[in-house]
């Protein structure tokens, strides 16, 4: 009876699994219980089933000792995630943004609870939602899988020297989680703390006046006012965030080629 898969490509194949389930542990979608844990795992094990036939990766199990396949594997599984983390920097941006909005609308108290980012506003959530709309709607998950099927070819499974460099490039761009927040949340941000500025000159003018009362109602209306009409805007952002995030992406993949 004929195998399956010959001894060669079942050490490929867990070598696969292992950068694969790097992403998965570090990937912002793919690692929560939105999708269940039983249809998580059928994904990882026949997408390495399909990159070891697609790419015919076989490794050589006469020349590998038991602390070479640890190293193959240790550095499996950190590549993996590094990918993976490179796009949770992006969707964390906006998870800023929204957070930022949500300090000055006054929702910072209206929590719910996220597998993957813990406590976080109601106006968090719809940002994160808006985000992984336009990233399938957009196409942008075929440029991560098109990436990762490059990545066994600019860095094979059965080589464990990557160039150490990509971890001061995943550095670099952690700051964008601040800078690319503040400029998606900066419209929206100037409007709620000008109707702030607002109040407290009528809390000086007219003293009479409960601007408590007043203010916040008025700070949550005029936010989803201003969400509502800037919606375009948010959508036209992403997509800008996403041609950085996949190019950040590919551009880390090249990195550890070299």
């Amino acid at each position: 009876m004929t195998p399956i898969i010959t001894p060669e490509q079942a050490v490929a194949l867990g070598l696969i699994f292992t950068r694969v389930i790097g992403i998965f542990m570090s990937f912002p979608f793919l690692n929560t219980n939105q999708i269940p844990l039983n249809i998580r795992i059928f994904f990882v094990v026949a997408v390495s089933f399909y990159l070891v036939n697609l790419l015919d990766i076989k490794v050589n199990i006469a020349d590998i000792s038991v602390l070479t396949l640890t190293l193959y594997i240790i550095k499996e599984l950190i590549l993996g995630f590094l990918l993976g983390l490179i796009v949770n920097i992006f969707v964390s941006a906006f998870s800023y943004a929204a957070e930022l909005i949500s300090y000055f609308m006054g929702l910072t108290i209206v929590n719910v609870f996220d597998p993957t980012f813990g406590q976080i506003s109601v106006l968090d959530r719809y940002f994160i939602l808006i985000f992984y709309i336009v990233f399938f709607v957009s196409g942008a998950y075929q440029l991560l899988i098109g990436g990762l099927i490059m990545s066994f070819k600019i860095l094979p499974v059965y080589n464990y020297n990557f160039n150490g460099s990509v971890f001061q490039f995943v550095l670099e761009k952690t700051p964008l989680i601040f800078s690319i927040g503040f400029q998606i949340a900066f419209p929206f941000v100037l409007i709620l703390f000008i109707i702030n500025i607002t109040l407290a000159l009528i809390n000086r003018l007219i003293p009479q006046i409960n601007v408590f009362i007043v203010g916040l109602p008025m700070q949550i209306f005029i936010g989803l006012a201003a969400l509502a009409i800037g919606a375009s805007t948010i959508v036209f952002l992403s997509v800008t965030l996403l041609d950085n995030m996949t190019e950040s992406y590919l551009k880390a993949i090249q990195i550890t080629g070299k």
